[in-house]
């Protein structure tokens, strides 16, 4: 028979624990599904779609998933920091641009129309929103 296998060790000593990592996948899960939410709520509120020029189908999804990446940075980026206001803002910003800049690289006329979107600006302000809150849970744990 083999010997036992030794039960894991525990963090080392010198290394301290990182939650915000495993958090901020999981809270920027939640932000997609609250964006896809918002958009459909505001689909139907606007009676318009979220993306009216004819495009691929995958556009949507690839911007969004490219701003998701920008909310998990800000979220790692700004929970070590001292306030979250900076961090929200630059959050924000950056979905906003990336998805516009997404958009630019489709097509010049896409990336007007989410330029001027609601919709893009909905995604940027559950952004910001999300790496506040994500500060605010993580501030009370230290």
């Amino acid at each position: 028979m083999s010997a036992p296998t030794p039960p894991p060790e525990g963090p080392s000593p010198g290394r301290p624990l990182r939650p915000e990592r495993v958090v901020g996948i999981f809270v920027t899960v939640v932000w997609a599904a609250l964006v896809f939410a918002a958009y459909g709520l505001l689909a139907v509120l606007l009676d318009r779609d979220p993306i009216e020029l004819p495009v691929g189908p995958f556009y949507g999804i690839l911007a969004l998933a490219l701003a998701a990446l920008v909310v998990y940075l800000g979220i790692q980026l700004t929970t070590p920091s001292r306030s979250p206001w900076l961090g929200a803002l630059g959050t924000g910003a950056a979905v906003y641009l990336v998805i516009v800049v997404a958009a630019g690289i489709v097509d010049f006329a896409l990336a007007v129309a989410q330029a001027l979107s609601p919709f893009v600006l909905v995604a940027s302000l559950l952004a910001a929103a999300t790496v506040v809150s994500v500060w605010v849970v993580f501030a009370r744990r230290r």
